[in-house]
C-alpha cells in the first residue's frame, strides 16, 4: 500500500499574508550629516526619483552636529551622531543606511555597531571610479584653485593610490552650492576638464553629495565619465541588499561593553 502525505493547505488570508512579506519593499534610510533640514527635501525627492521600484527611502538630518561638513573637525562633531542614527535604523527594521557625505563621517563605527549594511557616499563614489577608468580626479567645493596630486586621507585608506590622479577645489562653500546651480556646474566642469588635461585623469568623482544631480550636466560637458557620490551610494545599499550582503564582523567587529560618557557642544 502506497502512502500519502498530504500538505497543509494556505487559506487565502494565509496566501494574502505570505505575498506581501515577500514583495515587502527593502527601506533605506538616508541620513544627512547635518544640524539642517535645507536640504531634506531634495535629496528625499531625488533619491525616491533613483531608486528601484523595490526600494523605499527615507531622508533624516541630525539634531545635534555642524551644520555642513568642510572639515575632520565637522567630521568628528558629526560622526557620533550618525552612528546613533544608523542604530535607530537598524532598530526600526530599515534594510540598509546611507550616510550622505562624501567624508562618511561615523562609517567605520556604524559599521561595528549595525548588522545591516551601511554605505558611505565618498567610499562608493571612488569604487564605482575604478570599474570604470583607470585614473580619477575627485572635484570638490573645496577652495578656489585648490589642487593636490597628493592622496586624500580617504584615498590612502581604501589603499588605491595608484589609482588617484588628483584633488581639486571648486571654490564653492557647501552651504553655497544650490545658490546658482548653472554656476556650479560651471565651476565644477572647469576644475573637471583641468584634471583630465593636466592630471591625467580618466575619470572625475564629485566630492561632495551637495552636487546630486549635476554628474550629467558636467559629463555632457567634459564628455569623460562623472560619477555622482549620492547616487553611487544609493546603488551600492541596493545591490548589498539585493545579494543580501552586510559588512565582515571579522573587519568590523561588534565594540565591547563599556562604559562610554560624551558631552557634546550645542
Amino acid at each position: 500500500m502506497t502512502s500519502i502525505t498530504l500538505e497543509p493547505s494556505i487559506s487565502g488570508e494565509e496566501e494574502g499574508t505570505e505575498m506581501k512579506e515577500k514583495t515587502k519593499p527593502n527601506r533605506i534610510l538616508v541620513i544627512n550629516p547635518i544640524v539642517s533640514d535645507r536640504f531634506d527635501k531634495f535629496d528625499r525627492d531625488f533619491f525616491k526619483r533613483n531608486a528601484h521600484p523595490s526600494f523605499e527611502v527615507e531622508v533624516v538630518n541630525l539634531t545635534y552636529g555642524p551644520a555642513s561638513i568642510e572639515s575632520y573637525y565637522d567630521d568628528s562633531l558629526a560622526a557620533p551622531f550618525v552612528v546613533q542614527k544608523v542604530i535607530e535604523a537598524e532598530k526600526k527594521s530599515f534594510t540598509a543606511s546611507i550616510i550622505n557625505c562624501f567624508m562618511d563621517p561615523g562609517l567605520d563605527a556604524a559599521r561595528e555597531v549595525v548588522s545591516i549594511p551601511v554605505v558611505g557616499a565618498g567610499e562608493s563614489a571612488m569604487c564605482l571610479a575604478l570599474l570604470v577608468g583607470d585614473k580619477f580626479s575627485i572635484i570638490d567645493p573645496g577652495p578656489a584653485r585648490y589642487v593636490s596630486r597628493n592622496p586624500t586621507k580617504q584615498v590612502r585608506a581604501m589603499g588605491v593610490e595608484s589609482r588617484f590622479a588628483s584633488s581639486r577645489g571648486a571654490g564653492i562653500p557647501v552651504l553655497e552650492i544650490d545658490r546658482d546651480l548653472d554656476a556650479t556646474t560651471r565651476r565644477i566642469s572647469d576644475e573637471a576638464l583641468k584634471a583630465v588635461k593636466e592630471d591625467g585623469a580618466d575619470t572625475i568623482v564629485l566630492g561632495c553629495t551637495g552636487f546630486a544631480g549635476l554628474a550629467p550636466k558636467v559629463q555632457a560637458i567634459i564628455d569623460t565619465p562623472v560619477i555622482d557620490p549620492a547616487l553611487a551610494a544609493l546603488k551600492t545599499a541596493e545591490t548589498l541588499c539585493q545579494l543580501d550582503l552586510h559588512q565582515s564582523k571579522i573587519a568590523f567587529p561588534k565594540p565591547p561593553e563599556k562604559l562610554r560618557k560624551i558631552q557634546f557642544l550645542q
